[in-house]
Order: C-alpha cells, then structure tokens, then sequence
C-alpha cells in the first residue's frame, strides 16, 4: 500500500494527529482521514505469481484462524491493513490495550506500514492483548518492539526496557536480538553489555544475523575469549563467511577480523589442509588472497603448535562428527564441507540445543572421538 504520510502538509505531521484509514470494500482506494481533510491513497497493484499469492493466502488464514482463536464472536471490530492483508480484529481488545485505536468505531479500517508493523508481529501482540503472558520467540522480540513502538503499547514497551537495562538475565541468544535489533533500529547500545554470546556462537554463524553484523561488533564477538568452540579452526571459517558474503565492500576489515584469530593455536598443517580441500569453492578462493595469506603464516608447524587450552572455551557437542578434544593432534584440522555440515544439522535442531554444549575438562588428554578411541586401545576415555 502507498504510504500516507507522504501526501500530508508538515503542520499536520508536526501536529502528530492519528491518522485514521478507511477502506473501502472491492476497491482499489483508501480514504485517509486526519483531522477534518481526506486524502485518497490508492492500493499497490503490482504483478505478482501464483506462490506469491499461495503464500499471502496463507498469511491471511493464519491471521484469521489466530483473530477467531482470541474471540470468535466479537461484538465490534475494525479491519487492519498491513500489506496486502486485511485482518478483523476484535475493536475492544485493541482499545483497551492501545490508545492508538482510541477513536475507532465498529466497522472503521485502519492502515499500518508494514516498514513498522510486520503482520507477524501484529498478530503476536493481538495474541498478548488476549493473554498478557503470551511468549514471544526471539527472532521476533525486536520486530514486536519496533511494532508496540509505533502504535505505542506503553505496557509492552515497558517490559522490553525491563531487559534492555540487564541484558544479562536474558539467554544468550535473546541477549544477541536485542543486540542486533537495537543496532538496526539504530539505537545504540554498548556492546560490553549486550553482546554476550558463549554456548550460541557456532550456532549463530548459521543464521542471517551473523552475516549482517557490523564490524565493530563483530570484532568484538570474535576476540572474546569466551566464545565456546571445538577449535579455533572454527572462528577462522567464521570471519570467512563474513567477509565472503560481500567481499568487496567488506575487504577494509581482513586486518581487523584476522587479527582476531589465535593461530596460535592452529597447526600450519590443518591451515593448509583447508586451503587445498577448499580451493574449488569461491569461498576457499578467498584463503589464497595475499591480504589473508599473510595472515595464515602465521600459524606455527605442527611440531611446534602450542595449543593453548585456555585461549578459548573448548566445548563438546554431539552433533558435531569432526570433534576432537582439547588436547587431541587432529582437533583442528577441519574442512569447510565438514563445517557445512555441522551447521546443516543445527539448523534442524531443537531451538535450547546450543545450550546442552558441554564444556571439556582441560585435564583429560583422552579423545572421545571413535576413530581415537580405538586407536588408543582399551584406556581410552571413561
């Protein structure tokens, strides 16, 4: 739909005057109402193909059979237009929650821009109006905020700076959508104080979040030393990934990031496994480039490999086929297909999994992995 405001002299916008959308049944056109002037908006008609209207139909049911779930006989409602979706919300709920639909009366519509008002979000809330405790899964906490912050839900908004001001009380990956959702919303945030990711980091590289990071944040994620992972093999994929998404804009920050990466604690022979075994890729290619070769030097021979054990927190995860443990010689040497892998099994599983990651006993030079195991005879790990 076209947005409204666009089309309002400034002296009533400045006048921050609600504005009230009326539409009109079969038609094409929306009536705006703000104060005592009428503008006409006009529906977007583009082209669109048969999934994409499957999938907008489906949208609209689920948004109805939620609407009838919460009342299924209301006595006044109004429609609410988000996008191309038209839902009919029970009039007194959304007034005894919201002020922003204070002066609807039964049978008005109302236009929301989807910019603010994701229907996603829109029906989370409508479900919170009807059960206040209603639990909102972490992808969708900042688009439920940035919602309750355009119709101004003074009770939900409340409770998200309940946890804004103490981030730590909240799971890691809820700390980490605050984080992120604030930043794009461009609300500043020190980064001490909400990016606290420890179990959740390998299962972070896997989702959309962490390729659209900022590079001061990023930084900031990779050079901590309490980040848990199986090698650090795995936080050298991780700054790849980054920067592969959108090399060119993003080459400015190869020192930066490598930097972060304790070749240390990486084997000269593992690196240059991952190289040749990668090659083929165009995200091995970047391993070649000299502004990260030089880098990738910098990791000793195996011989001479120190591994430190305390320059991360070395976790184990049962998912994860290539595992080794701390102390084991063939912990850091991982391929990017193996890494794929890993992240393709985290994708299907259960939402709490990254939790259940055990931290390894430091003192225990006995591998778990079964091809160790059997190499070590019958004292292999108990």
């Amino acid at each position: 739909m076209s947005c409204g405001n666009h089309y309002l002299p400034k002296k009533q916008n400045q006048a921050n005057v609600q504005p009230i959308y009326i539409h009109i049944p079969r038609s094409r056109i929306i009536i705006l109402k703000l104060g005592k002037q009428y503008r006409r908006l006009y529906l977007d008609v583009q082209p669109t193909t048969m999934a994409e209207r499957r999938a907008r139909l489906a949208e609209a049911q689920k948004a109805a059979a939620i609407v009838r779930q919460v009342n299924p006989k209301p006595k006044y409602t109004v429609t609410v237009i988000i996008g191309p979706t038209e839902v009919v919300c029970d009039l007194e709920l959304l007034q005894s929650n919201c002020d922003f639909f204070a002066r609807g009366k039964h049978g008005m519509a109302y236009g929301l821009p989807a910019c603010d008002v994701s229907l996603d979000a829109f029906m989370i809330i409508y479900k919170w109006m009807a059960k206040p405790n209603e639990i909102i899964l972490p992808p969708m906490l900042m688009s439920v905020f940035k919602a309750a912050m355009y119709l101004k839900i003074q009770v939900l908004i409340d409770q998200f700076m309940v946890e804004f001001r103490d981030p730590y009380t909240a799971r890691e990956e809820i700390g980490f959508h605050m984080f992120f959702g604030l930043h794009k919303m461009n609300v500043y945030v020190p980064f001490r104080k909400t990016l606290r990711v420890h179990k959740y980091f390998l299962t972070l590289i896997g989702t959309p979040e962490f390729l659209n990071l900022w590079p001061n944040a990023l930084v900031s994620l990779l050079d901590s030393p309490c980040i848990c992972v199986n090698s650090e093999v795995e936080v050298l994929i991780a700054v790849i990934l980054w920067l592969y998404h959108d090399y060119q804009a993003r080459c400015s920050h190869t020192d930066q990031l490598m930097s972060c990466v304790r070749f240390d604690s990486i084997p000269l022979e593992a690196v240059l496994q991952l190289r040749q075994q990668s090659a083929v890729t165009g995200l091995g290619k970047l391993l070649f480039r000299p502004e990260i070769e030089k880098f990738l030097k910098r990791a000793p021979s195996h011989n001479n490999n120190i591994r430190y054990c305390s320059r991360r927190i070395w976790i184990y995860d049962q998912l994860c086929e290539y595992h080794h443990d701390a102390h084991c010689p063939k912990r850091n040497f991982i391929t990017l297909a193996q890494f794929h892998d890993y992240q393709a099994l985290l994708r299907t599983a259960p939402d709490l999994h990254w939790w259940h990651r055990h931290q390894l006993n430091p003192y225990v030079h006995n591998c778990r992995h079964e091809k160790c195991r059997r190499l070590s005879g019958p004292h292999g790990r108990r």
